[in-house]
């Protein structure tokens, strides 16, 4: 009787079934003999998989595609709880002025401003709160979040690494159309860093004020411009 297949060992950093969140790292693409694809509720950029939308994380071979290397391919995708209807929507809308969004910043370009990719809307009621299902754009849009739009009357003197980081996922406002992308602001009590990893532990943290979120591990504290918390599932 021929042995048994050893188990693929896909290259994610979350088990599959596990919930994840608009702007969670997913995994490399490639890694050995095993090649990553984005699915429905994923993107690809620069060589890693994130997620898009909130859901459950699930993977499938791509058919027969092992290559003449050996290398096989698998479908990475985050499964919504909330059906396609919301989808439809961020399809067709795309950010516009005004609406607040996820997104997850990029890069810091000291001292002046942040890139952020937005991977979702989130919907504002009457009384303007946010008690409602996100809605995931179908691939991120180019946001740049500046120093001045960071804090309420922000001025020059606000250090931008104090307030968020690459990797941070951020609530904000799209506030302007710029030339080539979205221009964002952070600059209300609500609006600011809602997920950070902590740099030594790699800990998801928690915040402890407006302006520090704490390692649960480490108990070491990071400054960051922490959102308001509010309810946004």
């Amino acid at each position: 009787m021929p042995p048994s297949p050893a188990p693929v060992t896909l290259p994610l950093r979350h088990k599959i079934g596990s919930k994840v969140t608009p702007g969670d790292r997913l995994g490399i693409a490639s890694r050995g003999k095993v090649r990553l694809l984005a699915g429905g509720g994923c993107y690809l950029r620069q060589g890693q998989l994130y997620a898009s939308q909130l859901g459950t994380l699930g993977a499938h071979r791509h058919g027969d595609s092992t290559t003449d290397e050996g290398v096989v391919s698998w479908i990475v995708n985050v499964n919504s709880e909330r059906g396609a209807g919301l989808m439809a929507m961020a399809v067709s809308a795309g950010p516009q002025i005004g609406m607040v969004v996820i997104g997850r910043v990029t890069r810091v370009n000291r001292p002046s401003h942040a890139l952020v990719d937005m991977v979702a809307i989130v919907p504002e009621a009457k009384d303007g709160s946010t008690d409602q299902a996100i809605v995931p754009f179908p691939e991120p849009f180019s946001g740049t979040l500046r120093q001045n739009e960071i804090r309420p009357k922000s001025s020059l003197e606000v250090e931008i690494a104090d307030c968020i980081r690459p990797g941070d996922v951020i609530l904000a406002r799209v506030h302007a159309n710029g030339e080539r992308d979205f221009i964002l602001t952070t600059a209300e009590a609500e609006l600011g860093v809602i997920q950070a990893i902590c740099e030594s532990s790699g800990c998801e943290m928690t915040p402890t004020s407006w302006k520090e979120m704490q390692c649960p591990l480490t108990k070491v504290k990071e400054p960051r411009k922490v959102a308001k918390p509010r309810q946004v599932r």
